[in-house]
């Protein structure tokens, strides 16, 4: 009789920390993202030794205290409820391995604010829960890994329920989705059908969605349910739910969708809006063939889809422990961490094909023409897909400067900078949408300004920023940018070829200057704003006075990280910041009181 292995001959598990943003107020809301986020930490936990931080903290104190062998860092979620943590001292304890976890959307809107936090942190690695991230990620980013969406085989799996439903519809059908937008309605006027509501993440009622053991049952108790991977062709938990809980799947036929090792009528349905109801009628004649393409799909997803297949972390931690010198690689975005002979050529990424990528490519090859309402167009289609779309929304940025609208150029592109550094917390915007931004400004008779904020950022470096410095510069000397390595920017992509920025920019208007340069005014006219004695306009001037007396206060938290501009509306997010730390404070809490009391009052008066 083979004798259980006692605990010490083990092999001692790496020791990792993980720096999880805070998801704790998800509670209220979607309760299954935050399980997902609690999902990440249990699959971790088969690899290594976690020690979870969810609180601002100084990363050297952490370090010695649990001294760990590696450092994960969660980068770039999306949902405003949770608390994105500061983590100071990130320089320091070099021979801990880092890598960062980018827990988001593949296209989502916090990309540049992730970009930033890897730079600032010094993390040269990424692990990204989606197949389709190099598709929106840029292309210069070194080791960009999947660690992709799984599930909790315990939750998701047959529980041998009777099938009372042909069809289950689950999840939002909003212009993200388009394939569910063409087949639900179909699948709901063709069959008896069972829908679980979707609701807005932000929405109280998100708390009351079908979720964990009931959602999968409610799954395992139907013969049918559709998912799709939202525009960009990507592998959502959807997918892995619906067949690993004894479903049969039916989804779009994508790149990634095969990656996963779907195939059509061996363990899943693929279909489309034009065949899935006579596929499915043919399925129903056969009962049998049901039954077989359910069972493959279950085992396809509890043999390759869950927490216990998603040991890319800590192959890649294994790799650098070993100090290997070949090149690390993964060849499929399923696929293990592998070290591969540098002489080996790379193994070309496949595409998810995004119908946004494809709107955004066409949307710069008409700009390039000088066709800028077809352009408009296809990026106005692009943010139609995904309403937050960065890349969208520059698009149409650039339209506007082609267009002789700068103000209205400056006014978008103010928006994505403020998502990134004030929104989302980050150190610096994307370099590109900040380039583009001080060039707008500079057409509406604002060029000294324009000079005077172009190292606000001290860290941001960028082709397209060393154009416009070339752009702005006169006999008054612009401060000569520090020597740092140039960011990559998410919109570096759909600009290339020899002439790269430079070109795109000399394809828009001759930026102008001020009319102290002697040089012609601004093609639009803006209105003056008033000046005191130091020259600053207003706007600035308060906020010197502002942050002044910020300082003198020592709430310096209050400061937002974007420049004292007026598209940038830094006071407003000053009055923004200071109202959260007044409702916080025992002055809140005694205002608060008297509200509800006032409140109680009036309705004791009423009855």
């Amino acid at each position: 009789m083979t004798a259980e292995p006692s605990e010490k001959s083990l092999p001692t598990k790496p020791k990792l920390i993980f720096f999880q943003w805070n998801h704790r107020p998800q509670l209220r809301y979607a309760k299954y993202l935050l399980q997902h986020t609690k999902d990440h930490v249990r699959c971790l936990e088969q690899f290594f030794d976690v020690v979870v931080i969810s609180e601002d903290c100084d990363y050297d104190e952490m370090c010695e205290r649990h001294t760990p062998d590696m450092a994960l860092f969660e980068v770039g979620y999306q949902s405003l409820l949770s608390h994105r943590i500061d983590i100071r001292n990130t320089s320091t304890h070099p021979r801990v391995f880092k890598a960062a976890l980018l827990n988001a959307d593949s296209w989502a809107w916090t990309r540049a604010g992730a970009i930033s936090d890897m730079d600032n942190w010094g993390i040269g690695v990424g692990f990204s829960i989606c197949t389709t991230i190099h598709d929106y990620m840029p292309e210069a980013m070194d080791g960009l890994f999947s660690w992709p969406n799984f599930v909790d085989p315990t939750v998701f799996r047959d529980y041998g329920e009777e099938k009372n439903f042909k069809v289950m519809l689950t999840g939002s059908q909003i212009e993200l989705y388009p394939w569910r937008r063409r087949v639900a309605p179909l699948l709901s006027k063709a069959y008896p059908t069972f829908t679980s509501p979707a609701h807005n993440y932000y929405d109280a009622r998100a708390a009351q969605a079908l979720t964990g053991e009931r959602y999968a049952r409610a799954l395992n108790a139907s013969l049918f349910a559709p998912t799709c991977g939202t525009m960009a062709g990507e592998i959502v938990r959807k997918h892995f739910e619906i067949s690993g809980s004894g479903c049969c799947l039916i989804t779009e036929d994508t790149p990634m969708a095969e990656e996963a090792g779907f195939r059509h009528l061996e363990n899943c349905v693929f279909a489309d809006s034009d065949d899935v109801i006579d596929i499915l009628d043919a399925l129903m004649a056969d009962p049998d063939q049901i039954s077989r393409i359910t069972a493959a799909g279950h085992d396809l997803v509890h043999s390759r889809h869950t927490m216990a297949q998603r040991p890319q972390i800590y192959q890649w931690y294994l790799l650098k422990a070993a100090s290997t010198s070949d090149r690390i690689e993964q060849r499929g975005p399923f696929e293990d961490v592998l070290a591969v002979d540098p002489k080996i050529p790379n193994v070309p990424i496949r595409s998810g094909g995004g119908l946004d990528r494809i709107l955004l490519h066409q949307g710069y090859a008409s700009l390039l023409q000088g066709d800028a309402d077809q352009a408009r167009t296809r990026f106005s289609e692009c943010v139609t897909l995904v309403v937050e779309s960065p890349e969208g929304k520059f698009g149409l940025a650039l339209c506007e400067l082609a267009t002789g609208d700068p103000g209205k150029a400056a006014n978008g592109l103010a928006r994505l900078i403020e998502l990134t550094t004030v929104i989302y917390g980050a150190q610096e915007p994307d370099p590109v949408e900040w380039a583009f931004y001080l060039f707008a400004i500079a057409q509406l008779d604002r060029a000294s300004q324009a000079r005077r904020f172009i190292n606000w950022y001290p860290r941001l470096s960028h082709p397209a920023l060393d154009h416009v410095a070339k752009l702005l510069s006169t006999s008054e000397e612009i401060e000569t940018p520090k020597a740092v390595p140039s960011q990559p920017s998410i919109h570096d992509r759909f600009v290339r070829g020899a002439d790269g920025w430079d070109g795109m920019f000399s394809k828009l208007v001759n930026i102008s200057r001020d009319p102290a340069d002697g040089k012609t005014g601004g093609r639009i006219p803006f209105p003056s704003v008033s000046k005191n004695t130091t020259g600053q306009s207003s706007g600035e001037y308060l906020a010197g006075a502002v942050e002044f007396g910020l300082l003198k206060a020592n709430i310096v938290a209050l400061k937002p990280n974007v420049p004292p501009i007026r598209e940038l509306d830094y006071l407003g997010h000053v009055g923004r910041r200071l109202r959260r730390v007044v409702r916080k404070s025992p002055i809140g809490e005694t205002l608060a009181s008297a509200r509800r009391y006032s409140k109680e009052w009036r309705e004791r008066r009423e009855s």
